[in-house]
């Protein structure tokens, strides 16, 4: 393994390539942290990715939902609002949130 190749600033070969050749010049004994930081890179940006597209989709179907749903999502979150503001604790008022929070697949 040669450590000592220069880093050039452009590389006639893929990203792919280029890659793989700092892994091979990488000393034995840095992998097992180098493999660990590469899983973590690709799991974050997949999960990036991932909440990307469920931002996208929920506003795409606030924005494109018929009269009727979009009147009664307002009418939900006024009642939700109206019964949040009955409450006499600030406690109870934050376990509400937090059963709210944990709800998945629910929307108002």
């Amino acid at each position: 393994m040669n450590n000592n190749q220069p880093i050039t600033a452009q590389s006639s070969t893929t990203p792919r390539a280029d890659l793989l050749l700092e892994i091979e010049q990488t000393p034995e004994e840095y992998l097992p942290e180098l493999l660990q930081f590469v899983r973590l890179f690709r799991q974050t940006v997949t999960m990036k990715q991932t909440s990307l597209n469920q931002w996208k989709n929920a506003i795409n179907e606030i924005n494109h939902s018929d009269t009727l749903k979009q009147q009664e999502r307002k009418t939900n979150i006024k009642e939700l609002f109206e019964s949040w503001n009955e409450l006499d604790e600030q406690e109870e008022q934050q376990k509400t949130l937090e059963i709210i929070e944990s709800m998945k697949g629910i929307s108002i």
